[in-house]
Parts: structure tokens; C-alpha cells; sequence
């Protein structure tokens, strides 16, 4: 994908969305692909917000099954199916354990009778999945056998655990660029740092966009029928240029935080564990050898660009993470990365209590609640339902554009690296075709790349010079995924967003990459490697562009 701005301002589009997380790059896929002529902008860089706030669990809907809410279960149930079907590089089952307790509701008894029932109502869940990405039925484990996972839960009150398999997705940054890829290839207009300016205005209806090209300061039209506004934490800006207050999909802001720590003793699950002080749930998920702990939320009512985690938030989150395990003992050494978001709430917090989250997607159409034509707002929660919300929303452009489309593609058609039909015999060809490099290595450039690490794999062999494999992913992303920055590079095309970073001459090796593909100078070529090293958050790590 390529970005061309001169082909967003010379051309009227049918949609616009603002806004390049995962609910932005799912809509623009939707769109181009059943033919509407779309464009997508972003004011930083693809999932760089929001979206890359995520403990990566792609949910089968087993806490609406708990709230009896049998639709958004089957809703849940088909959309990890099509992950795990589309993208089987990026999305693999994992397993997930609960410790159950006493007698009632937390029992081992009435856990199985759940997972009994998830098992039934998804008794279809690994039609036309590969093998190796089939979800194993759940049940429950006796007490001896959680603690041989989890000894350190001997001295607790456990009776066993409830288990079961989830998607779990390897780097939801790669899966939202390539979701973006994929509506690029089906003739979207795709373009990062890109700022919505102000939305035009005919009358009461929205005909576009001033926009901002943000590495040059330059100013453009894109004109469109309708806009989408996808700008999570920021759609409450894009709404505020009307000079009245319009309907807010969701009228209160929460931080959401995870943590990526080291030292956590379980790597082979995902657990959720019970802090008793505060009566609720954390997960613990192992990720590349370390864990992402979440998640935290406190009221939050500043601006999205001014965003900042507290020591308060820092101590009060390890309390309750400490709380949940007897003997863990984390501390703010132990955490190698910090993941922020503005989450979507439905009211103010009552004092001492967490924020109300939104549950469900918010999809506002203003002509009908604030008489503004060509305008929609939509505010997503969960990575798992985003294609499906997609549908309904591009279906809905459609009728109002009195345009007839084609059914939906994206349930059956593979994102950018995911035409694995065999993905056994892909590891072996391979493994086979290079035994120099190790087994883990290969393992991780297909879990990001699909398919298209045959392709870095051969670019690397005409590579001379130190890393040339590393080199190789950076060429391929250089090109093909438009990252502007470093740390667009490192963090959302390499997967680098562990709190685990390059070796100081890999690192070199990226930036002189991207350097002399980017003709950069020396000074900005320091400058960037500077920025990118400084990130110890990833709420828009090293996504302002560097003079």
C-alpha cells in the first residue's frame, strides 16, 4: 500500500473514516471490498492509539453466556471462528484457566456445567479451521492439577479450575495493518498521519473533510458522501467543530492500562485470578516470554493528547496484581512495557468503584439524532466483533446511498499472509528450506508475516552485510505498510512492542534501513533512534513525526 495523498484530493469517495484503528481499518475493508470507493485517514500511525491496548484475547463470548445473552454469544463464537480462519498466522487457540471455588456460583461443579454449555452452543466453532487451529472442548481440572500449573495457589481455598481455548492474536498491530493492507489491495485509499481538520458542510449535511497532512503541514480536501468518525478517544473532537453538542456514542472516558511484566511463574496459560481486595478479575497472558497483566481502569476525563499514567496508578495496579497470587511479589522493575488506552464508559464512576464500561459497540447516525446528513460516529470495544460491526455499518452507508452491494467477502477471504490452507506443512517446507535458521525464529516470522515470510525469507538471501533476515522485514514493511517513523517500524511492523527491545546494533541496522529507503539525513537518523528508544509506553510510541 502506498500513501498518495494527491489521490485522496482528487477524487469524491462514497465513504471516508476517520480514524485507523481496528474498527477504522475493518470498515475501510469492508467497504472497498464490496465496492464502495473509500478512504481512510489516521492523524498517527495505524493502531497506535487505543487499539494497541489490548491483552489480545479474541473472545468466544463466554462472559455474555454467564449474562444469558445467547445473541452476542453466537456473535462472538463466529467472529473468533473467522480470525482464526482469515488470519491463522496472527490468531491461535489458547488456553485459559479460573480457579474455581466453594460451593456456589465460583464452584467447580456449576464451571463445568458452563463450559459444558459454551461447548454446545459452539459445537461448530472449527468448521473449515486448520488443525492447528482448532479449539479443544473445555471442562475443569481437580485441584492437584491446577497446582501442578500454579503451585503457588496451595495455601488458597481453590476446589480445582474451569478451563478453556480462546483465540489468542500473536500482535494485533500487524493485524490491523493488515486488515489496512487488505482494503488498500481492494482499492481503498489509505493514508496515515493525517489529520482531520474540520468536516465540511453543505447546509446540515457533511460533504468531506479539510485534512492535514501532518509530515508536511500541508492542507487538502476529501470529498465524501458520507464520513465515518472511527477517531476512538478523539471522536468527541471531531464532533465539538459544530459549535453544538451533537449525541456522543459514549459521553465518559475511562484509562485502561496493561502491563507487560517479567517474573510472573505460570507461562503456559492464561489465568484469570480473583484479587481479593477488590473482588474482581485480572488476566494474566503469556506473550514471548513475558506477560501482559490487565487491566486496570480509572475515570478519565482529560484530553486523549494529553494522556499519562501516574506512580499512583503504577503502585495501586501492582497491589491488586500482587494481591491475586499468593508469593508473587512484582515490582516497578519488573515491568518491561506499559500499554495505555481511553476506554469507552457509560457514566461517571461512583467514588472508590471502577468505571462502567461501554459493553456493547455505540453506532450513532447523527442525521437522526442531531439532523447532520452524511455523518456517522462509531465506538468499538472489543477486536473480536469489529468485522461483524463493520458489516452492519457498511450495509447501512449502502441503503443511504440508495447503492446496491455485494454480500460480504470477509468472512472467507484471508488477510495479507493468511492463505495458509496447511499450516503444518508451510512450518516444514520451511524449516526444510532453511535449517540455518532456529526453529523459534521461523515460528515467529510466520506468526507475523503468514505467507509472506517466504517472500522476506528469499529478499534476505540477496542481502549482504550484517542481519540481513531483519533487514529483509524491515525492506518489506518499508515499502509495502507504510510506517513513517522508527518507531512506526519497530512497534506495529516488527512486533517489538514487548518492553523487550533490539539489541542496540539491530536497532542500528533497522534505523540505517529505513534511513536510506526514506533518504533521511544523519541528524534525523539519530533523532529517530533517539525517540524510538526513549518509549515506555505504547500509547502512540514514537508516532509524532521527527523534523
Amino acid at each position: 500500500m502506498q500513501r498518495q495523498l494527491s489521490a485522496l484530493a482528487s477524487q469524491p469517495f462514497d465513504v471516508l473514516i476517520v480514524g485507523g484503528g481496528m474498527y477504522g481499518a475493518a470498515m475501510a475493508r469492508e467497504a472497498a471490498t464490496r465496492g464502495l470507493k473509500t478512504a481512510l485517514i489516521e492523524q498517527a500511525d495505524f493502531c497506535s492509539g487505543t487499539s494497541a491496548n489490548s491483552l489480545k484475547i479474541i473472545h468466544g463470548g463466554l462472559r455474555y453466556l454467564q449474562q444469558a445473552d445467547l445473541p452476542r454469544v453466537f456473535e462472538s463464537i463466529r467472529e473468533r471462528s473467522i480470525l482464526l480462519r482469515t488470519a491463522p498466522h496472527l490468531v491461535a487457540p489458547m488456553p485459559c484457566l479460573m480457579p474455581t471455588r466453594g460451593w456456589l456460583m465460583k464452584s467447580r461443579l456449576v464451571m463445568f456445567a458452563g463450559m459444558l454449555a459454551n461447548d454446545i452452543l459452539s459445537c461448530w466453532r472449527n468448521r473449515h479451521l486448520d488443525p492447528l487451529r482448532h479449539l479443544p472442548n473445555g471442562g475443569t481440572l481437580s485441584r492437584r492439577a491446577i497446582l501442578d500449573i500454579v503451585p503457588q495457589l496451595s495455601d488458597t481455598s481453590i476446589t480445582g479450575a474451569a478451563r478453556w481455548f480462546d483465540g489468542f492474536a500473536y500482535d494485533t498491530e500487524r493485524l490491523v495493518v493488515g486488515i489496512v493492507k487488505a482494503a488498500a489491495e481492494a482499492g481503498a485509499e489509505v493514508a496515515n498521519y493525517v489529520r482531520l481538520q474540520s468536516l465540511r458542510l453543505e447546509g446540515n449535511r457533511v460533504v468531506g473533510a479539510v485534512a492535514q497532512d501532518r509530515l508536511t503541514g500541508e492542507t487538502f480536501d476529501i470529498r465524501a458522501a458520507y464520513v465515518v468518525n472511527a477517531a476512538g478517544p478523539w471522536i468527541g473532537q471531531v464532533l465539538d467543530q459544530f459549535g453544538r453538542a451533537l449525541t456522543q456514542p459514549a459521553p465518559h472516558a475511562a484509562l485502561g492500562m496493561n502491563l507487560i511484566v517479567r517474573n510472573w511463574p505460570v507461562q503456559t496459560h492464561a489465568l484469570a485470578l480473583q484479587s481479593p481486595h477488590q473482588s474482581r478479575l485480572y488476566f494474566f497472558v503469556p506473550w514471548r516470554g513475558a506477560v501482559m497483566a490487565g487491566t486496570y481502569y480509572r475515570e478519565y476525563t482529560g484530553s486523549a493528547d494529553d494522556l499519562r499514567v501516574t506512580e499512583d496508578d503504577i503502585r495501586s495496579y501492582l497491589d491488586a496484581l500482587n494481591s491475586c497470587l499468593p508469593g508473587a511479589a512484582l515490582t516497578p522493575d519488573d515491568i518491561l512495557g506499559i500499554q495505555l488506552g481511553i476506554i469507552p464508559s457509560r457514566k461517571p464512576a461512583r467514588p472508590d468503584r471502577e468505571p462502567a464500561l461501554l459493553r456493547h459497540y455505540k453506532l450513532i447516525h447523527h442525521a437522526r439524532s442531531d439532523g447532520i446528513q452524511g455523518l456517522f460516529s462509531i465506538c468499538g470495544i472489543k477486536y473480536t466483533t469489529a468485522r461483524g460491526v463493520a458489516a452492519q455499518v457498511v450495509g447501512a452507508i449502502a441503503r443511504h446511498l440508495n447503492k446496491t452491494i455485494g454480500p460480504s467477502i470477509t468472512p472467507h477471504t484471508p488477510l495479507p499472509g493468511g492463505d495458509l490452507p496447511d499450516l503444518a506443512a508451510y512450518q516444514r517446507e520451511l524449516a526444510a528450506a532453511r535449517p540455518d535458521i532456529p526453529v523459534g525464529q521461523l515460528e515467529h516470522l510466520i506468526a507475523l508475516y503468514g505467507t509472506e515470510a517466504r517472500d522476506i525469507l528469499a529478499q534476505a538471501a540477496t542481502l549482504s552485510g550484517p542481519e540481513p533476515l531483519l533487514r529483509a522485514q524491515c525492506l518489506m514493511a518499508i515499502r509495502e505498510e507504510m510506517p513513517q517513523t522508527l518507531g512506526d517500524l519497530l512497534y506495529r511492523r516488527l512486533g517489538q512492542a514487548t518492553g523487550q527491545p533490539l539489541p542496540p546494533d539491530q536497532l542500528r541496522a533497522a534505523a540505517e534501513t529505513m534511513a536510506a529507503e526514506r533518504q533521511w539525513s544523519a541528524d534525523r537518523l539519530e533523532a529517530e533512534i533517539s525517540s524510538a528508544g526513549r518509549v515506555t509506553t505504547y500509547w502512540q510510541a514514537a508516532t509524532r513525526p521527527v523534523p
